[in-house]
């Protein structure tokens, strides 16, 4: 086989495998509703590509049941701190989220809130690098007034 057949081939390989490994999309929550659901986190799953926050408790409908929250990744969630030395099994939170279009009961995290008030969410805080509002916005490199002198 020429070296092109194997450079195409190469090529081609690596293509179908970064579809194959491409991330799903989120169109099955319904971003236009929120659900909250209040009671005991059965298990926080900090795993790749999403954690998930499994939560026992009484939905908006007003039956007890087990909610799983679809969460970021565990970088995301450590960027907005929320790790598992933060939440454990037995803890009773308040979290909310996009439901599923299909009625299931699962839903995209949007926050969090434990007993003490602290809240968790996922956007960032002030101040943590990357985040909105963190420092000025970089300058434009200086120009020299007159072009140097050769």
């Amino acid at each position: 086989m020429s070296r092109f057949g194997l450079f195409t081939g190469a090529v081609v390989a690596v293509l179908m495998g970064t579809t194959v490994a491409a991330h799903h999309s989120g169109a099955m929550f319904d971003r236009t509703r929120k659900i909250t659901v209040t009671g005991t986190v059965v298990q926080f799953q900090y795993v790749q590509p999403h954690s998930w926050i499994d939560v026992k408790g009484v939905g908006p409908d007003g039956k007890e049941k087990t909610w799983a929250f679809e969460a970021g990744a565990p970088i995301q969630m450590k960027m907005v701190g929320l790790t598992p030395d933060v939440l454990k099994a037995g803890d009773k939170i308040t979290i909310t989220g996009h439901p599923l279009r299909d009625g299931r009961s699962a839903a995209a995290f949007i926050e969090l809130t434990l007993p003490n008030g602290k809240v968790y969410n996922t956007r960032p805080p002030a101040g943590y690098p990357g985040a909105p509002g963190f420092g000025p916005p970089p300058a434009a490199p200086a120009r020299p007034a007159t072009p140097p002198a050769n």
